[in-house]
């Protein structure tokens, strides 16, 4: 089967059903999809010095993009002395799909739309649409499960990325560019038509296979609560278990809903339902996009990171990571209130402010050259090992504040003439102690974990 010219790709903003049509396209037999390889969320200004270097073992590193699709097996990387370029590599996974439709689905695209169609000229855009709020309740009940989900600044990322999929859309349909859209309820409710039309739009035949997804291959698709609907084999609206969103956060999205409905209609003729109502203000639109591209900038500087550093630095970054997150789940599984840590653990939390008091007078009762900073760290170490690292944490930050105090009333003049500098050493004092905290309360966490085992 002879592969077609350009890649399809499937854009929409995170939960807004991309999964769900994915999973769809790919029951076709024609139609191979990657899933989530994320090769174009790049600073676009970089791009070209990245493909010289080793983008594929760090695209593996990454996410995992070589062997969740079964192109690598370990280090096996046979077959693969070929792919160059992100095309190469969607033409590489269609043909060990024997399809003749290759591209990909991301969600991270939204901003991306015009950098896909200028690397890869006469691509077919499919962009799934979905009603804001109905987003925003299915990320919140993904965040319980989630952390990934639980990331500051989820709902200015939702609006940016809104914003400018209409924009960058709207331009390249504006330059002639192959655009097809989708909504979130008609794929759900009207299941046939929606595939249909995408069939249509891709020019192959509609298949009967695209409307069960019992045995569709999902194993490119991380294995992770929100995923869960999909692998049931049905097409059907997910219910949320959780709706966290605030009357105030829905009334903004509401909003904003009513602005995005009218700009389809403007400039892509896309039939939306209801029109009108209040939209938000100049004000509040500026507030998001600022607030909006600052985080995406970010998120793309984090990105590129994983680029040009050294693989032995992101690795034991990621090991180190994985390490502590393990040990806040443990530790937030075992959190009781203060009130009863504190009665439960009484002695050792007097013990350790008698410990901080005894130093505070030695090190005011001795000359200021002399440092006493083992002493300091004495009552956080006791209370991040013996409680754990909310008590240490407690303790890093009163050590810090009484050493800078003590220090102040040995050299009054420096300290509170010069205040940024105080306030600066203070917090670097307390990171510092901090570091010590947390390496010592996962430490504790690690030993009771041993510890349970061997009983």
């Amino acid at each position: 089967m002879s592969l077609t010219s350009t890649p399809v790709f499937v854009v929409g903003p995170l939960r807004s059903g991309t999964s769900l049509l994915y999973a769809i396209l790919n029951q076709h037999p024609q139609i191979a999809l990657m899933y989530e390889c994320d090769v174009w969320d790049f600073p676009e200004l970089f791009s070209t010095y990245r493909f010289r270097r080793d983008w594929r073992t760090r695209l593996e590193f990454y996410n995992r993009s070589f062997s969740r699709h079964r192109l690598v097996f370990g280090e096996n990387r046979q077959g693969l002395e070929n792919v160059r370029t992100p095309g190469d590599l969607y033409r590489v996974y269609a043909e060990s799909k024997d399809a003749k439709i290759f591209g990909e689905k991301s969600p991270f695209y939204c901003t991306r739309l015009c950098q896909l169609a200028k690397n890869h000229p006469g691509c077919r855009l499919i962009l799934i649409w979905r009603d804001p709020v109905e987003i925003h309740q299915s990320i919140k009940d993904a965040a319980r499960e989630s952390r990934y989900f639980r990331r500051a600044g989820t709902l200015n990322r939702l609006i940016f990325y809104q914003e400018q999929m209409i924009q960058e859309a709207a331009k390249l349909i504006h330059s002639g560019s192959h655009i097809h859209h989708v909504t979130y309820a008609d794929l759900i409710d009207r299941a046939e038509e929606s595939c249909r039309g995408i069939c249509d739009f891709l020019k192959i035949e509609f298949d009967e296979k695209m409307l069960n997804l019992d045995g569709a291959d999902l194993s490119a698709v991380y294995r992770s609560p929100q995923h869960d609907y999909l692998r049931n084999g049905k097409i059907q609206r997910r219910q949320f278990l959780y709706n966290g969103a605030s009357p105030r956060t829905v009334q903004k999205l509401q909003r904003f809903r009513n602005r995005w409905n009218r700009l389809r209609q403007e400039k892509f003729h896309h039939q939306t339902g209801s029109t009108g109502g209040r939209e938000p203000g100049l004000w509040e639109r500026l507030y998001h996009q600022f607030a909006g591209s600052v985080i995406c900038r970010t998120d793309a500087a984090k990105r590129a990171l994983h680029e040009f550093l050294p693989l032995p630095w992101l690795r034991t970054y990621r090991q180190i990571k994985a390490w502590f997150l393990a040990g806040r789940s443990i530790a937030r599984a075992n959190r009781q209130p203060l009130h009863n840590e504190f009665r439960m653990n009484k002695a050792t939390i007097l013990l350790s402010l008698f410990i901080l008091a005894v130093c505070v007078v030695a090190d005011y009762l001795t000359p200021p050259e002399v440092s006493l900073l083992p002493f300091y760290l004495i009552p956080a170490a006791i209370l991040a090992l013996v409680i754990n690292r909310r008590w240490g944490t407690f303790a890093a930050a009163v050590s810090a504040i009484a050493w800078a105090l003590v220090q102040s009333l040995h050299s009054p003049r420096i300290n509170f003439s010069h205040l940024d500098i105080w306030l600066w050493d203070l917090l670097m004092r307390f990171l510092t102690f901090e570091v010590v905290v947390l390496l010592l309360a996962r430490i504790r966490l690690e030993l009771s974990s041993q510890k349970a085992t061997s009983d």
